[in-house]
């Protein structure tokens, strides 16, 4: 990886975009952020256009410049397997591995990449096995990765699975006795909590319990009777203590339940485990509530990611962007996968220079072989000469249509008014969308961004305080050319003393259903 020049360590779970800058090996900078749910859902993007420039944006916001990226491939977009083999060469190993996926993959094996990693076993002393911790990659994946970050100005120059990444911030621990203990990592995101247990600094298995931060997030809403986006920037802001409520508690409780019933399953199945040692992450362990009660409830040494690393605890940012830290670190620590999937997939350039060269070393031929022929062959060649110079014309063309390509889904990109049928046009205009920014406007806000797709307006802004936002979205449902208005998500943003580039206030992303033809009739 390119050190001197930076390079940008992405991941996506749970909905989270985490981001670390690494230059001249050292730990720069780590952010996480909220992504829309229009966007990602959990670690799957469902939007690559929405993606890269949301990306963008983040990078821009927190002064990130840099042009290299490793990205986190997340185990549910893969297959990871366990297996052993006859003790064969690296090239047999790389012929017969796609054969142990023949079950479990869909499709042909060569839409896949097959990559795998040793894994000592102080039984073999023989050395007549192998084993290895084995992955098949979809090449799909591989595509769309690398062009969703290129879409957002950055070169894909690393990617590691998960499991490799949980692997090298088990070896950033450096003592030894840290490293091989039978550790759990309890990752608590939105949906679900994932369970990954390591052992010998090596992964062993993964198990997922369906219970995450939503139940704390909708217990709030019920209790401080509020839609659940609201509920969720209270929890993360902790307004009002809301934390402590008892409606807060009781979920807590009903996580823990839950996370005992999984940890006390795997020790039951498995005889000869020592687990002794469980590390909370994820943005549940931000919840300070939870994450005592976790500790006085299960048996273990339970530590937060930031207690167990902290060289990287600033803010607790660990915590959530440990994966993004993690693939970083994984270059110092040797932590390596067989082949580089950053590459894998891709197509060798052709040089054209070449080509042409070719091409004309073949006429030239063809001229000193004909030169003494009857005309018929120098009509031939000359018919021959044409073609070439009609195809290098289509491959001029081609390319020139291949390099306009990206600016004209740049240019016409964001004109969505025509994504929108006859009916809607009929009774929404562009003065009335514009009147409602008006009304953003007069009330002392900034809006950041607008859009309308079928009615719908998606707008971003910058509000003084949530109280506002609230009162925003109150004075809009009173328009007439209103059906409703929610919204979609709240932040409020620090001072940065550092800074000067960051300004206090709140960040609010709401959505207002227009009035049309269509819902009137409703």
């Amino acid at each position: 990886m390119a050190n001197n020049q930076g390079i940008l360590g992405i991941s996506v779970s749970h909905g989270i975009l985490a981001m670390t800058l690494m230059k001249g090996d050292i730990i720069r900078k780590s952010f996480w952020e909220e992504i829309p749910s229009n966007i990602v859902e959990d670690n799957k993007i469902l939007s690559q256009n929405l993606f890269a420039e949301f990306l963008k944006e983040q990078m821009k916001d927190k002064g990130i410049k840099c042009k290299n990226a490793a990205y986190v491939i997340a185990d549910n977009d893969i297959f990871v397997r366990k297996i052993s083999m006859p003790s064969i060469d690296d090239e047999q190993l790389r012929y017969n591995i796609p054969y142990e996926f023949k079950d479990f993959i869909k499709g042909e094996l060569n839409q896949y990449v097959f990559d795998y990693v040793k894994r000592k076993n102080p039984d073999n002393e023989d050395n007549l096995k192998v084993d290895l911790l084995a992955y098949a990659v979809p090449l799909e994946l591989l595509n769309s990765l690398r062009e969703t970050l290129k879409m957002a100005g950055l070169r894909l120059v690393k990617a590691l699975p998960e499991t490799s990444v949980y692997e090298a911030m088990l070896g950033a621990l450096g003592d030894e006795e840290e490293v091989t203990k039978e550790r759990c990592f309890l990752d608590i995101g939105r949906r679900v909590i994932r369970m990954m247990i390591f052992k010998n600094g090596e992964f062993k298995l993964s198990h997922t319990i369906d219970i995450g931060e939503n139940a704390i997030i909708q217990a709030l809403a019920d209790d401080m009777n509020v839609d659940s986006h609201l509920a969720l920037t209270y929890l993360r802001q902790n307004y009002n203590d809301c934390n402590q409520m008892d409606a807060a508690v009781n979920a807590y409780k009903d996580i823990s339940i839950e996370i005992m019933k999984g940890l006390n399953f795997y020790e039951m199945s498995d005889m000869t485990s020592r687990l002794g040692e469980a590390v909370i992450c994820g943005t549940g362990a931000l919840t300070e509530p939870l994450v005592e009660m976790l500790k006085k409830r299960i048996d273990k040494n339970v530590q937060t990611m930031d207690e167990l690393y902290p060289k990287y605890s600033k803010d607790k940012t660990i915590n959530v962007t440990y994966s993004s830290v993690g693939i970083l670190l994984s270059d110092a620590l040797g932590v390596e996968t067989n082949s580089n999937l950053a590459a894998a997939g891709t197509k060798k350039k052709k040089n054209i220079w070449a080509i042409l060269g070719v091409i004309a070393a073949a006429i030239l031929v063809l001229a000193v072989v004909f030169k003494f022929t009857l005309l018929d062959k120098i009509n031939l060649l000359l018919i021959e000469r044409s073609r070439a110079a009609a195809l290098q014309e289509q491959v001029s063309g081609i390319s020139s249509l291949i390099d306009g390509a990206g600016d004209l889904q740049n240019e016409y990109y964001h004109y969505t008014w025509d994504t929108m049928n006859a009916e809607e046009r009929s009774r929404i205009s562009r003065v009335d969308a514009a009147q409602l920014v008006d009304l953003i406007g007069h009330q002392n806000m900034k809006v950041t961004y607008m859009d309308l797709v079928k009615g719908v307006m998606t707008i971003n802004l910058k509000a003084k305080s949530l109280e506002a936002v609230s009162k925003l979205t109150m004075e809009i449902n009173d328009q007439e050319i209103v059906e409703s208005c929610s919204v979609v998500s709240a932040q409020t943003i620090e001072d940065d003393d550092r800074t000067e580039e960051i300004e206090s206030g709140v960040d609010a992303e709401i959505k207002v259903h227009l009035v049309t033809e269509s819902s009137e009739e409703e």
